[in-house]
C-alpha cells in the first residue's frame, strides 16, 4: 500500500470507547495491510492531553475513518472529531473523511450525503474497500502514464509468446 509522504498517519480512527474491541480488530488489519494507523490506545500515553492528543492526530492523518455505531453516534468526542475534519474540508474534496458502518444505527442527517464502507460484518471485501478509500488518489497524468507502460509491457510480452510459439512449433 503506498504512503502519503505529507502525512505520518494513512488512518485517523475516529470511534467511541464501546467498541474498542471491533476497532482494535481493524486497525490490525489495517496495520498489517501496510497503513500507518491513528489508533488511540497505540498513540496517547499516560499524561498525554488526551484533546491535543487528538487534535494533532488528526492534522498527521491522510484519512479519517468515522467508525458509526450507536455508540459512537451519540459521543461528543465522535462528533468534535468528525466537525473537526469536515470544518477544514466541507465538501471532503480531499476525501478525507471515510465513514464506516461498524453496526446498525440511526445515521445523523448531516453524514447522510456521504458514501459509507458497509464494516458490519467485517468482510475481506469490506477491507478492500477500506484500503482503496483510503489510499492517495493518483494524478489522472500518472495513471495514464502507468496504463501506457502496462499496455506496452503487455505488447511486448504477447509478442514474445507469439514468436516462441511460432518457433516451438516448427521443431
Amino acid at each position: 500500500m503506498p504512503q502519503s509522504p505529507d502525512f505520518r498517519y494513512d488512518v485517523f480512527l475516529s470511534h467511541n470507547t464501546g467498541d474498542k474491541p471491533q476497532v482494535r480488530r481493524l486497525a490490525e488489519r489495517l496495520k498489517k495491510a501496510g497503513l500507518r494507523v491513528w489508533f488511540d490506545e497505540w498513540v496517547i500515553r499516560p499524561g498525554d492531553d488526551i484533546y491535543l492528543a487528538i487534535e494533532r492526530g488528526l492534522e498527521a492523518a491522510r484519512a479519517q475513518v468515522l467508525c458509526l455505531s450507536p455508540a459512537a453516534v451519540g459521543s461528543d468526542w465522535v462528533t468534535l472529531e468528525r466537525s473537526t475534519v469536515l470544518f477544514r474540508d466541507p465538501t471532503n474534496a480531499g476525501r478525507r473523511f471515510i465513514p464506516l458502518l461498524l453496526a446498525d444505527c440511526e445515521v445523523p442527517d448531516t453524514l447522510r450525503r456521504y458514501r459509507y464502507v458497509d464494516f458490519r460484518e467485517g468482510t475481506d471485501a469490506a477491507i478492500r474497500e477500506l484500503l482503496t478509500a483510503c489510499s492517495p488518489r493518483v494524478p489522472p497524468t500518472a495513471q495514464t502514464d502507468t496504463l501506457l507502460a502496462v499496455s506496452n509491457t503487455h505488447r511486448h510480452t504477447a509478442g514474445s509468446c507469439q514468436a516462441y510459439s511460432r518457433g516451438n512449433r516448427s521443431k
